[in-house]
């Protein structure tokens, strides 16, 4: 496996609701780094924080600020022949 589904979320604006003992909160941040078990969020108000990957209950992408690139399709060739019905197969 290629990294985590956190991965595709690095650099984006989000929400994270998190869940504790007691109690559930939400964090909305940037996501900086993701590793080791945690989750690095840079807070609107400048605070960092880092977040247990098992405390994680939701993310939600607020706004797509940078975007995946496109993945090249291999595409065969299209058949430019004009179809005549009534013509023989050679």
């Amino acid at each position: 496996m290629k990294g985590s589904w956190l991965d595709e979320l690095k650099g984006q604006h989000v929400t994270v609701w998190t869940s504790g003992a007691d109690d559930t909160r939400t964090d909305t941040g940037t996501l900086v780094k993701m590793g080791d078990g945690w989750l690095q969020l840079v807070k609107n108000n400048g605070e960092m924080i880092m977040i247990p990957y098992t405390a994680i209950r939701m993310v939600k992408l607020l706004d797509m600020t940078q975007t995946l690139p496109a993945i090249p399709v291999e595409q065969a060739p299209l058949d430019t022949r004009i179809y005549e019905p009534n013509a023989q197969t050679i």
